[in-house]
């Protein structure tokens, strides 16, 4: 017999049951139609709570890291775990904001941070996160010297919110790795969406 995927469907948000009605609806209105968001919405209490957590990380007026930092986090993870579909949605958002084909497929391969470092292309700042990730990833626990590292170079609300992203994006990816979710429906003026959802702060373009 044919294992269909995803193993679990996502909501039918034009049909749902009267329990997922208020997740159905919200995802509507959303202007970024992803598989992994229907699946997040068979969790009756919790989507809603998520998904403002997800503006929260979205948003340059809340977030306090730069967006490529956010980006960098997801897609060294993703790349290290080898959660190919949560990688492939954050790609091209990662792209339009100007990391380089030669960054997102050294991500892609899950190249150590030495390796990455060796690449000469990245900064500091850059060259920081990657390290944080794949310890906290390989580990889960981080050297002393790599927090002290990061404090010197960002501020402290910017290193919680590193470990936030870091954990927030890890949930997400057992769950679409866990349960085969790979592929999404096209989604029309993707780009204009991805400007006009996920938005940059001041500290945006400014490099440790």
């Amino acid at each position: 017999m044919t294992t269909k995927y995803p193993l679990i469907e996502g909501i039918d948000i034009h049909n749902p049951s009267p329990a997922h009605e208020a997740n159905a609806a919200f995802l509507r209105s959303f202007p970024i139609d992803r598989a992994v968001f229907r699946l997040y919405a068979r969790s009756p209490g919790t989507f809603l709570p998520i998904m403002s957590v997800l503006d929260s990380i979205l948003s340059g007026e809340k977030r306090t890291i730069q967006l490529l930092d956010y980006q960098l986090i997801v897609l060294r993870m993703t790349g290290l775990i080898n959660a190919e579909y949560l990688f492939g949605i954050n790609e091209p958002i990662s792209r339009l904001n100007g990391l380089g084909d030669d960054k997102i497929e050294a991500l892609r391969k899950g190249l150590t941070s030495k390796e990455l470092i060796a690449m000469g292309t990245w900064t500091e700042r850059q060259q920081c996160i990657l390290t944080l990730v794949e310890e906290s990833i390989r580990t889960y626990d981080n050297k002393e010297e790599t927090i002290l590292w990061a404090k010197r170079i960002m501020s402290d609300d910017e290193v919680v919110e590193c470990f936030v992203v870091l954990g927030f994006y890890t949930t997400i990816a057992r769950m679409t790795k866990g349960l085969r979710v790979q592929k999404d429906p096209v989604i029309p003026h993707l780009e204009t969406a991805i400007v006009d959802t996920i938005t940059k702060n001041e500290k945006d373009g400014v490099e440790a």
